[in-house]
């Protein structure tokens, strides 16, 4: 046994190293080929490791291979994701132009509706005029327009009488302007005459000073001077122009530079601002993923924190616990405190948890929905399966035709006015057979019975119920496993790793219960239907009922898990693109700063070439000005050195040509005030005119405007049905117009569809195209998986074969082992009972009738284990003392060893008594002892599978006030 272990952990290692058509020869051989049969020789034996070594060898080249075919394959899908990615933002381009297009065609619309609107409303005010158009009103706006032309033309009168007095004033005020004009032009002529004469005046007398001789000598020697220094400067101011010039033309460049660096800086800024943008808006959009990944997770996880749970803490030890109750000449009888202590920790530690919401959905319990059956099934189900699935054995289905099963029975509940504490059979059977299952029996049916509940139900109190009768017959409540074993599958008395798929469903009734006295009771129904008990399948349907198991949403939570953490993955490096996208943008943008400040300071450099012009101009004009001055001093020099007599002449008549200028100004100022006072007058009256003139020239207008409404009344009344009629054209013309812009619209939206679903097929082949991509770089990563497991599996060959030695060490110990078990065999058959296959025979090798051997134990036709006799290791049956019986001493060992039963025993479960009980078969009418030699009846077994089948007994928990 020792070297089967230690060959299937080779072989295991092998398969876990990614090779399953290797394996060690030796190993292979020692388990199929009888101990001393050596099929393989020791050359074969060698050629197989080295073809093994080979074989390895070619594995990993083989590996390497695809590992660098699989990356290249990767890249080209990595380029087709690209091309994708480009595909789809040309897609979306499209997509956002045609909804601009959209956009106007539904502005058009809208305006072309809006006319429509005002054509439909004029038509009815048109439709309200017709009304109105009576003889009496058109008579009564023709009275209307008459009284309104009259007042129309008094009120132009009344203006034209203002407006010509307006007028009258206006041209006196003009002449009133034209006088003030003239004696201003007066008076500047008389003021410059008087200038003029006074400085004749004072020239003349200047001329006739002896003192100013001199000093108008100097001056002129002055002015001369100057003109001489003006000229210098000339020169110098045309010197700096020149040099201006040049560095103008330098800053020019300066700044043409500076400008170039700003528009190429601004240009890097534009393009990575909207590389920045399209990253923030990847970034945003994988956050959205991210988000949607979350909230799912998080839903999922809220959905599981609420569900149902059965949790076995050690499976091993619950193994054990099974195992043991089925051990040993009772069952129950090696059932230690440990495998109890543990089964009352698993039932206490594991309780339902109330749902709100089934709280308050009201049931008749004894005539549930189809729906409440099938919520109630897969309810009970997710629990069982919980449980199966932690001990490694296969699920239960709920199936249509389980549901119907449970349907059935319970309906047989209520029709039979069931009030025992006990299962209703005969109810159970017919149900069984109107299904088209095994009938004759309780073949399918687990129950608990629970009172602390009232007569009122809710779908909460029922998935109570449930849960506390799963919990307590899985955990061996009322000191027996018959019940787990019905609900995991198991035969009684098979190991648990024995269980088997079966058909499942669960359902409800209540009745009351007579005995010392009456209550009302709830019966929670468990049903199991093993394949092999379908007799017509036309009957029972297999179809799977669908329902969302706990396993399901931890699937779909891993699921979720996978892709959040993939969004957040894909969040991440945008998030990374995202930062460098923005740290880019900031670096352009000092960039352009700099820039920007360059061209500052270029432009900020000052001109020169305007102010050395100013600055020559200037000293052009002072040239020019003081060659006038120097013009004029020489005339006065050459006329200081003349006759005195004549410049006194000069002087009296200078003076008398100044008295006469100043009382010519005299005369002129006073004739200029007058004509201003004047003036001032006139154009006071003519603000008073002008306001009455406005006043009237309002009154016109306001008396005109009631002319025309007092027209546009009457001719809308005279002229009525032509209005109808234009405003029915108008709205005709209207609709008309609505009408192209509402087809355009349309194509449009259309166009805006057709490339909606560009997009969305642009967007699903970037989706197709990233799974393949990451399809293929799964591959690659398998490959590389491939090729690390490949270079594993060459070097566990050479492990293996340094572990041959030990192997057929151990292969030499069992074969030892083997044929001492074979001689100890061959003398029990020779001395007595033996068991041979699953029979039992005599030591003249003839079958002792109605016993046969199950699990290691001898077992009657009432499907009991006979009790006394236990099988040795050499297949020998022996009494409690070891000694082998035979033909000779069976009578005696039997009649000592008479087996009994207790049917009813006690537990208490989650502060709950419940009392179970073991429904015990009919008593055999006839009581007697196996013979050699007889054959075994048709009857006899049949009746042997009946009461086996009959032990799956129902679990009575029965929870009252009161404590047993």
């Amino acid at each position: 046994m020792k070297k089967k272990v230690l060959t299937t952990t080779i072989a295991t290692g092998l398969m876990a190293a990614g090779v399953l058509t290797i394996q060690n020869p030796a190993s292979a051989k020692a388990d199929t080929v009888p101990t001393g049969d050596n099929a393989t020789s020791t050359n074969e034996v060698a050629t197989q490791k080295s073809d093994a070594k080979t074989i390895a060898q070619d594995n990993v080249n083989t590996a390497q291979t695809n590992l660098d075919k699989s990356k290249a394959d990767t890249q080209n899908a990595s380029d087709s994701l690209q091309q994708a990615k480009v595909n789809e933002t040309t897609a979306q381009k499209a997509v956002d132009e045609q909804t601009g297009k959209v956009s106007d065609a539904q502005n058009n619309v809208d305006k072309a509706q809006a006319d429509v609107t005002t054509a439909q409303n004029g038509l009815t005010a048109a439709q309200e005029n017709a009304k109105n158009a009576t003889e009496t009103n058109i008579q009564a706006a023709k009275d209307n327009v008459a009284t309104q032309e009259q007042n129309v033309a008094t009120a132009q009168d009344q203006a034209k009488q203002a407006n010509d007095g307006v007028a009258e004033q206006t041209n006196k005020v003009t002449d009133a302007q034209k006088a003030v004009n003239d004696a201003q032009k007066d008076t500047s002529v008389a003021q410059n005459n008087v200038n003029a004469a006074q400085k004749t005046v004072d020239d003349a007398k200047t001329a006739m000073d002896p003192a100013n001789v001199q000093a108008t000598v100097d001056a002129a020697n002055k002015a001369e001077a100057q003109v001489n220094q003006d000229k210098q400067n000339v020169a110098t101011a045309q010197n700096n122009l020149d040099n201006a010039k040049a560095a103008d033309a330098t800053r020019q460049t300066n700044i043409d530079n500076a400008q170039k660096a700003v528009n190429t800086a601004q240009a890097n800024v534009d393009f990575s601002t909207k590389q920045a943008q399209e990253m923030k808006d990847q970034f945003n959009k994988y956050q959205g993923i991210k988000d949607a990944a979350q909230k799912e997770v998080d839903g999922l996880n809220d959905k599981l924190s609420n569900v149902n749970t059965i949790t076995i803490s050690d499976v091993e030890a619950y193994k054990k616990a099974f195992n043991d109750w089925y051990t040993g000449s009772k069952r129950g009888e090696n059932w230690t405190e440990e495998d109890k202590n543990f089964l009352n920790d698993f039932m206490n530690s594991n309780t339902y948890k109330g749902n709100a919401a089934d709280k308050n959905i009201t049931v008749d319990i004894n005539h549930l929905t189809a729906d409440q059956i099938k919520e109630l099934s897969l309810f009970s189900a997710d629990l069982l399966n919980q449980v199966r699935n932690q001990l490694g054995l296969p699920k239960v289905i709920v199936t249509e035709g389980s549901l119907k099963l449970a349907k059935d029975v319970t309906d047989n509940y209520v029709s039979d006015n069931w009030d025992k504490f006990d299962h209703d059979v005969d109810g159970i059977s017919r149900a069984a057979a109107e299904n088209g299952l095994l009938s004759g029996g309780n073949f399918y049916e687990d129950a608990i019975f629970s009172s602390d509940f009232s007569e009122a139900s809710t779908m909460d109190d029922l998935k109570s119920i449930l849960y506390t009768g799963i919990v307590t017959m899985i955990g061996g409540s009322g000191d027996e496993m018959l019940h787990a074993a019905g609900l995991l599958g198991v035969d009684f008395g098979d190991d648990i790793s024995t269980g088997k798929e079966q058909y499942f469903s669960a359902g409800t009734s209540m009745f009351p219960i007579k005995e010392d006295q009456m209550w009302i009771t709830k019966m929670g129904h468990f049903f199991n239907v093993s394949k092999d008990y379908i007799r017509d399948s036309a009957k029972f349907s297999t179809t799977e009922v669908p329902g969302t198991s706990t396993e399901d949403l931890v699937t779909q939570l891993n699921t979720a898990k996978a892709k959040l953490a993939s969004a957040t993955d894909a969040l991440n490096k945008a998030k990374d693109a995202d930062t460098q996208a923005q740290q880019i943008l900031a670096k352009n943008k000092v960039e352009l700063t700099t820039a920007q400040d360059n061209l500052t300071k270029a432009q900020n450099v000052p001109v020169q070439t305007e102010i050395a012009q100013k600055a020559l101009t200037d000293v052009q004009n002072k040239l020019a000005a003081d060659t006038k001055i120097n013009e004029d001093a020489q005339a006065k020099k050459e006329a200081a050195l003349g006759d005195e007599a004549a410049k006194q002449k000069v002087l009296d008549q200078a003076n008398a040509n100044l008295a006469t200028a100043q009382k010519a100004l005299t005369d002129a100022q006073a004739k200029q005030k007058a004509a201003e006072n004047n003036l001032s007058a006139e154009k006071a009256k003519l603000a008073s005119l002008q306001q009455v003139s406005n006043e009237k020239t309002q009154d016109v207008k306001a008396a005109q405007v009631a002319l025309d409404d007092a027209k546009n009344k009457l001719a809308a009344l005279e002229n009525a049905p032509l209005l109808v009629k234009a405003a029915e054209d108008k709205l005709a013309a209207a609709q008309k117009a609505l009408d192209p812009v509402e087809n355009v619209l349309v194509s449009e939206k259309a166009k805006l569809s057709a490339l909606k679903q560009d997009l969305a097929d642009a967007q699903a082949d970037v989706t197709t195209a990233q799974k393949n991509y990451d399809e293929k770089l799964a591959i690659q990563t398998k490959a590389q998986t491939d090729l690390d497991n490949a270079k594993k599996v060459l070097q566990a060959i050479y492990d293996c074969e340094a572990l041959e030695a030990q192997i057929a060490a151990q292969e030499k110990a069992r074969e030892e082992a083997e044929k001492k078990a074979a001689e100890e065999k061959a003398q029990a058959e020779k001395n007595g009972y033996h068991v041979d296959g699953n029979k039992v025979v005599d030591e003249n090798g003839n079958q002792v009738s109605n016993w046969t051997v199950k699990n290691g134990q001898i077992i009657d036709n009432k499907s009991k284990v006979v009790s006394g006799l236990t099988i040795n290791k050499a297949g020998a049956v022996v009494n409690k003392t070891g000694q082998q019986i035979n033909s000779k001493n069976v009578v005696d060992n039997l009649q000592a060893n008479k087996r009994t039963q207790a049917p009813v025993v006690q537990s208490k479960v989650a502060g709950k008594t419940y009392v179970s009980t073991v429904v015990v078969p009919e008593k055999a009418k006839a009581n007697a002892l196996p013979q050699t030699g007889e054959k075994e009846s048709k009857t006899t077994l049949v009746g042997a599978i009946l009461v086996g089948l009959g032990s799956l007994v129902g679990l009575f928990g029965l929870g009252r006030k009161k404590e047993y």
